[in-house]
């Protein structure tokens, strides 16, 4: 399982490539370092990939977490090349006796640093390098590097020294057992799953926070994974299944609200956003690693499960938190009969809202009907009212005119924004002469009130969005990164969204386009506290607002 290394002897030190050589010599003379001042040796070497490859190996077993080969052995240091197939990655760990050091990669590299404290290991950051990057490294240093590259192996060069000679400058290495909360101490490789014989001795180790123990686990399980696939006998004391479980164990979600209660403060904002970053990476390799073992072909299935979730973290929340209030509001401030009335709704999505109006408002449930642009949604929202796949800019008033056109949780922010003028007048030809349109938008300034984190009533699942404002041509967007986590069925399920763009025009231009193509009545409210918004405002308390307007 571990790479043999033969020492190169310094009279051999002519036959290395002149980059190396550089180094070599260099150090050869010098045994007081910094990092910083090694980092700078390697700068000035020159050193490229094409001077590695005498000792690339990159056919290494499966069961080693990279292949490693020894250059050149001086008295106080060691020269060493790693190569890195798609998907190695090494253990968290330190270098041994190693006092100062450096890395360069070759490759688009994942490293991440870690703080040891008190018995805990927490992940300081987690970054991608770029091919070429020096790192100097201490003795203090516990980090971890990797390939996550899909299609892409490397070689990286690895230079370790310290002022006094010795056999083995990283040797008595510390790998992090997070799963077993112990320290193993090695000569060699710092792999995952090594066979007892690789491991000097066990000491007790770290207990890692949530999303440092998570990684972990998920690197050994895809480790573990790679071997099977070989062939290749288990001679670590790891199992497969029982690790899989541990990583998606019900008893995560206590570890998961404890880590996001510690960094949010009391409106959900992330108060600390370097762990808020590693605690997203982790959790987008987690989901990526669930898809492989679930290997989901059925797109209803996964969908409907999407949905229960949405409906769970988003619809229901925003529903009983305003959308609720300002349809009793309508239905109680201005001349409507919704029993008597037909109403189109636009996005429909699973169909939550509208089902209440039909419950709570009165809405006959064949007076409602609802389009959604999603094949997927409008299977969810026909379990609950009558509803066909369609599109506002392609709707035609001369099958039907109505008396209520209604838009919920800011549909119309998910138009192309080039067209959200055609998208309201297309709306306003749909209604009768007297008909209402009621909608809620949200404002350019949204990420303001925007939590990072959503929860369901019971906690049961939670939403993880990163927002961040983009532009495009002139035009003002908000794009969020979204991770769904759901302990609903049991066992944690990771699902990554994605990033999804919303459209933030001017409030004052959603005014005038409604005041434009529906006419005689447009009125804007805060969403949440239902005050009116004055036509010189940019904006409002909630940042939602709520559209109501008549049309003449």
């Amino acid at each position: 399982m571990l790479q043999s290394t033969t020492p190169v002897t310094a009279s051999e030190i002519r036959h290395l490539p002149p980059s190396l050589r550089h180094i070599a010599e260099t150090l050869s003379r010098e045994r007081h370092l910094r990092p910083a001042d090694m980092r700078k040796v390697v700068l000035e070497a020159r050193v490229n990939e094409e001077d590695l490859a005498p000792w690339a190996d990159l056919d290494h077993s499966p069961a080693d977490s990279y292949g490693r080969k020894l250059v050149y052995k001086g008295g106080h240091f060691e020269i060493m090349v790693m190569s890195w197939q798609p998907g190695d990655f090494s253990t968290i760990h330190d270098h041994g006796y190693t006092q100062w050091g450096a890395v360069q990669v070759f490759g688009p590299a994942e490293h991440a640093t870690f703080r040891l404290e008190d018995d805990r290991i927490y992940t300081l950051a987690r970054w991608q390098m770029k091919p070429g990057e020096v790192i100097g490294v201490s003795h203090s240093l516990l980090h971890q590097m990797g390939n996550p590259s899909p299609d892409t192996p490397f070689l990286t060069l690895h230079v370790y020294g310290e002022p006094e000679d010795v056999d083995n400058v990283t040797g008595d290495a510390r790998v992090i057992d997070l799963e077993n909360e112990t320290i193993q101490r090695v000569d060699g490789g710092v792999f995952f799953a090594l066979p007892p014989e690789a491991v000097k001795r066990v000491e007790p180790g770290p207990r890692g926070d949530f999303p440092t123990r998570l990684r972990h686990l998920i690197e050994l399980v895809r480790r573990l994974r790679r071997m099977k696939a070989a062939g290749l006998p288990n001679r670590s004391d790891k199992n497969l299944d029982q690790i899989i479980g541990d990583m998606q164990a019900p008893a995560q979600r206590e570890r998961l609200l404890r880590c996001l209660e510690a960094h949010t403060d009391e409106y959900n904002h992330q108060s600390n956003s370097v762990y808020w970053r590693a605690l997203n990476w982790e959790l987008r390799e987690m989901a990526a690693l669930q898809d492989e073992l679930l290997e989901e072909k059925s797109t209803e299935d996964a969908f409907h499960q999407y949905a229960e979730l949405y409906d769970k973290l988003i619809g229901k929340p925003c529903l009983n938190g305003f959308m609720g209030n300002y349809l009793r509001f309508f239905a109680r401030e201005y001349p409507v009969q919704l029993d008597q009335m037909e109403l189109l709704s636009l996005g429909c999505g699973t169909g939550l809202v509208e089902d209440w109006m039909i419950r709570e408002l009165g809405i006959p449930y064949e007076q409602l009907f609802g389009l959604d642009i999603s094949e997927a949604m409008v299977v969810e929202a026909s379990r609950r009212i009558r509803a066909e796949t369609g599109d506002v800019l392609t709707l035609d008033p001369a099958v039907q005119l109505w008396d209520i056109a209604y838009s919920g949780l800011n549909v119309f922010h998910y138009i192309n924004h080039q067209q959200l003028e055609e998208a309201i007048r297309n709306t306003a030809a749909l209604l009768k002469p007297g008909g209402w349109f009621v909608g809620d938008f949200i404002t350019p300034d949204t990420i303001r009130w925007d939590p990072n984190v959503m929860y369901s009533e019971d906690r049961r699942a939670s939403s993880l969005r990163t927002p961040r404002l983009v532009e495009v041509e002139g035009s003002l967007f908000q794009e969020s990164e979204i991770l769904n986590i759901s302990f609903l069925e049991g066992p944690m399920r990771v699902t990554y969204a994605g990033k999804h763009k919303r459209f933030l025009p001017p409030l004052h231009r959603v005014r005038t386009y409604f005041e434009r193509h529906v006419g005689s009545r447009v009125d804007l409210y805060d969403a949440h506290s239902l005050q009116p918004i004055p036509e010189w405002a940019d904006t409002c308390p909630s940042t939602r607002y709520v559209v109501i307007a008549r049309k003449g």
